[in-house]
């Protein structure tokens, strides 16, 4: 599932690679952060230090959402959110490769998230912290919302080249640009950020 936003003159704006990489890591990166620091702004004491520590996790999750906005119209967007029948051949193998790649990290997010929760529920072992709230909940469903229209994007800016401007506009050129492949530090990224969220978890508990 991803999203693509038209703009109204129906050109697609020009994001460069780096810019691309820079976006989708604040996206991937913020949110749950963002929400972490909202959630247990209470644990930061009573009055003005949780006012203001809620208000700065509120305020980096917002940045992830504004910034997701940033990468809607563009032309990886493009490649993962428009209608299959607007793409040309190569478009669609891009396409393929990215859904690939978000459903292999969301499947396995899952995964370990059902584990995490199967541990934090057991209070014999580890002392962590659990969603219990509603509050709790929706900051997870529209983190996972975001992560599944992000995600694709993320794989495209991390394995495609630069793009012309004219291919921004007009669609890809076959012979412009190389077969993407995965960097095995993205992984190691991913998988520092899940150790990240663990050890804070425990902290905070």
């Amino acid at each position: 599932m991803s999203f693509y936003l038209r703009t109204s003159s129906g050109r697609v704006p020009n994001r460069n690679r780096a810019s691309m990489r820079i976006a989708t890591s604040v996206i991937l990166a913020g949110y749950p952060i963002g929400g972490l620091i909202a959630l247990n702004a209470g644990l930061a004491g009573d009055g003005a230090p949780a006012f203001i520590t809620g208000i700065a996790g509120l305020a980096v999750m917002a940045l992830s959402v504004l910034t997701f906005f940033y990468i809607a119209p563009s032309y990886m967007q493009r490649i993962v959110g428009e209608q299959v029948c607007e793409l040309d051949d190569l478009e669609r193998d891009l396409r393929q490769k990215a859904f690939t790649f978000a459903y292999q990290v969301l499947t396995g997010l899952a995964a370990a998230g059902i584990f995490y929760l199967a541990v934090a529920n057991d209070q014999t072992r580890l002392t962590l912290w659990a969603p219990q709230s509603y509050e709790h909940w929706n900051t997870i469903f529209w983190g996972v919302l975001l992560y599944s229209f992000t995600l694709p994007t993320a794989y495209l800016a991390w394995t495609m080249p630069d793009l012309e401007p004219d291919l921004a506009e007009d669609g890809a050129d076959a012979g412009q640009m190389s077969k993407p492949r995965m960097r095995w530090w993205f992984w190691g990224l991913m998988a520092a950020g899940g150790l990240f969220g663990f050890l804070l978890a425990l902290s905070i508990t």
